[in-house]
């Protein structure tokens, strides 16, 4: 059993504490800077080549991580701040004006698991404007934006992924954006910070459920994925707390805690407000013009 996130920053903490034992500096392939804007935290990895890649298992390409902390215990200029940057950061990694497909992973019925849906809730969808009434979208400053969200297989019958590419055929996106709930390694990321990246996704792969890439190489059209880590599998957690190189104890517990997941016991209202961050980070980004006060009447 190895330590399971779907978090780069963690994997490349991880990475650098065996690195640094004999090198100094940065690995080839990996670029790193951390800064902080209005008090939140921001870690900005590069995966530059497959040196970098296989350093950090990660595909190349750019993964953000903003610590927006207790979101859910913040006030409204915190949770402003943190929707700005994570609207930001959408923009510099597809800074055009693009028709957006919006996808929200998971399943509803699963508190850690309903990110994605309820992200998705909170995104404006204007295609439908679009067609039928021109003037008014062209008045209120919309995006073009269509939002689905899959469900889960055990639901529907029918894989998320036929769904989204049947939707891109459909609907000839410029740019899709998937939200999806994430698995962390540590308890002091769970439900505190949001994954930005531009190499796509592979859901259900932080539990052990891979259901396939998707990405750019597979759909054809520009893909970000936001993530938000919701649980944390328990033997990571017990290796991150005693080390791969334990005791018996330690071992016997790996064993009985194999497929278990934790996950916190507010997981409810930081879920509900994390995806209401999503949301309106994404509408920043598409629907320039709108306000977050005027986003709570959608």
């Amino acid at each position: 059993m190895g330590i399971r996130t779907d978090l780069a920053s963690e994997l490349y903490e991880g990475y650098m504490k065996k690195y640094a034992v004999s090198h100094k500096g940065e690995p080839d392939g990996v670029k790193m800077t951390e800064k902080r804007k209005n008090g939140v935290s921001v870690t900005d990895i590069t995966v530059e080549n497959d040196n970098g890649a296989e350093a950090i298992g990660r595909p190349k390409g750019r993964y953000v991580t903003v610590d927006v902390g207790r979101i859910w215990q913040a006030n409204a200029e915190k949770f402003k701040h943190s929707a700005d940057i994570i609207a930001e950061t959408i923009l510099s990694m597809s800074p055009k004006k693009a028709s957006t497909l919006v996808v929200g992973l998971g399943n509803r019925s699963v508190t850690a698991d309903a990110v994605g849906p309820s992200a998705a809730a909170h995104v404006i969808a204007t295609r439908h404007i679009k067609e039928k009434e021109k003037t008014v979208y062209d008045s209120a400053g919309f995006g073009d934006v269509a939002v689905i969200t899959p469900g889960v297989l055990a639901e529907t019958g029918y894989e998320a992924a036929e769904q989204i590419k049947a939707a891109v055929r459909a609907l000839a996106p410029e740019r899709i954006i998937i939200i999806d709930a994430l698995a962390a390694r540590k308890l002091s990321t769970l439900e505190s910070t949001v994954q930005i990246t531009d190499t796509g996704i592979c859901p259900g792969s932080g539990v052990g459920n891979d259901r396939g890439e998707l990405s750019k190489k597979v759909l054809g059209v520009e893909v970000i994925s936001i993530g938000v880590p919701t649980i944390v599998d328990t033997a990571t957690l017990i290796l991150d707390m005693f080390g791969e190189n334990g005791d018996d104890n330690v071992k016997a517990a790996l064993m009985k805690a194999e497929g278990c997941y934790v996950c916190p016991k507010d997981t409810d209202k930081a879920v509900e407000e994390l995806s209401r961050l999503i949301g309106y980070a994404v509408n920043k980004a598409c629907h320039r013009f709108i306000s977050y006060e005027e986003m709570a009447f959608f």
